[in-house]
């Protein structure tokens, strides 16, 4: 069984790979208070490697939002603020928007008035470690009360810091573990090489136990097939069939705009025809074996099962950020992403692996791509299995267990877009 080194949170009885410490907005006008309080810790580092930070999630979401897009927008940052590789998570309230603490009443508690609070109190319910300040609040006469939430924010992340300083990695299982898998800046090596490469990790991972899941919807028309002769129920098909209905219809609502956005111009200029070619070479990346089944389709961030294994789909568009962000959202705790045009993204608070099997991108972009599936060693005989065991493989266990930093680290790359489905309309 193999295993890697995380952080044990015993109150919530997971393991995390890094041990972050979150600054979280709860709308976007309070990005900016956000990063002022962010500043004085911009260069904090602990751990082995120093691959711990503090983290400012900075993003788009949290106000105004329509009907059910509410719910996706409270589950994605709830999903990101109790993260198996958070410590802890300040969150900065305006005070009037949908997921902000209303201010205090005259002669209200602060009990009392926590209820309105649904993103804190739905994180308090997981057993998080959770700090907000408000900026509406009223503040004393006299004060200033900017100042004073900047002054208060920095005392509660330097309070969480030191916690988080102090503890240890241990020993713990691959199959306590969620891997997000997928893909973006595609060209033809990415399906001939770096994705089934991938696919033979996503094999290893669920023969180990852990649960996989893989994104992008709208990279799965035209293969449809192929993924639904890998359901484990027909429950499954039926939630699978009504999904890529669902993006048909969408697809065809949208047929000239979609012409412009899938395959990409980059897709198509590298020699990736059309949507069903880049389809086909995107599902490679979650393997052949017909015995790793399709356990599920998820919402958009909907928590993806830890300790049973297999493999998951969650329903997210295909573009980069926002599909990583659902993965992460829902658990993962690392992403391998395959690339055959090079892409920089990262995710907020896990690490982003980059894979290409194209020489000539490593070699312009080595400073944002972690690993080289080498194509020419399959050429001279060498088994692609054997290549990505030897090759993908121990570097994400590398980096889960914070020997190695993905490069996506290295470079800062916190990218956090949740999706809003009303502009889908």
């Amino acid at each position: 069984m193999d295993t890697v080194r995380a952080y044990y949170r015993r109150e919530r009885r997971v393991y995390g790979a890094r041990n972050h410490v979150l600054i979280l907005p709860t709308t976007p006008c309070t990005n900016r208070l956000a990063e002022i309080i962010y500043e004085e810790f911009r260069g904090e580092r602990w751990g082995e490697r120093g691959e711990n930070r503090v983290v400012l999630a900075r993003h788009g979401a949290g106000c105004c939002h329509i009907g059910f897009d509410l719910d996706v927008a409270l589950r994605t940052l709830a999903g990101l603020a109790s993260h198996p590789n958070v410590h802890g998570v300040l969150l900065v309230s305006l005070g009037c928007g949908q997921l902000c603490k209303i201010p205090l009443r005259p002669g209200e508690s602060k009990r009392d008035n926590l209820l309105s609070f649904r993103l804190y109190d739905r994180l308090l319910k997981r057993g998080v470690k959770v700090r907000w300040v408000n900026l509406q609040e009223p503040w004393p006469e006299g004060s200033d009360g900017f100042e004073r939430v900047v002054e208060l924010g920095r005392r509660f992340v330097r309070e969480m810091v030191e916690e988080a300083s102090s503890a240890e990695r241990v020993e713990a299982p691959v199959r306590r573990l969620v891997v997000g898998v997928g893909n973006g800046a595609s060209d033809p090596t990415s399906g001939l090489f770096a994705n089934p490469a991938v696919g033979y990790v996503v094999e290893k991972l669920v023969g180990e136990g852990a649960s996989v899941v893989f994104a992008q919807t709208t990279e799965i028309l035209g293969g449809e097939q192929l993924l639904l002769s890998r359901v484990a129920s027909e429950r499954v098909a039926r939630k699978l069939r009504r999904l890529l209905e669902a993006s048909y219809a969408m697809k065809i609502a949208l047929a000239d705009y979609m012409g412009e956005s899938d395959p990409t111009p980059g897709n198509i200029a590298s020699g990736i025809s059309t949507l069903a070619e880049k389809s086909l070479g995107s599902l490679l990346k979650v393997g052949r074996d017909p015995s790793v089944k399709l356990l599920d389709v998820l919402p958009y961030a909907w928590p993806v099962p830890r300790g049973r294994g297999g493999l998951y789909l969650m329903d997210t568009p295909g573009m980069d950020i926002p599909s990583i962000t659902g993965m992460v959202a829902g658990g993962a705790h690392a992403v391998i992403f395959t690339t055959g045009l090079g892409t920089p993204v990262g995710s907020a608070v896990s690490p982003v692996l980059k894979v290409t099997a194209n020489r000539e991108t490593y070699a312009r972009l080595s400073r944002i791509i972690d690993v080289y599936v080498p194509a020419e060693e399959v050429f001279s005989g060498r088994s692609l299995r054997d290549v990505a065991l030897e090759s993908v493989y121990p570097a994400l266990l590398d980096v889960l267990s914070g020997d190695r930093l993905a490069k996506s680290e290295v470079n800062g790359q916190v990218d956090l877009e949740v999706r809003q489905y009303w502009l889908r309309a």
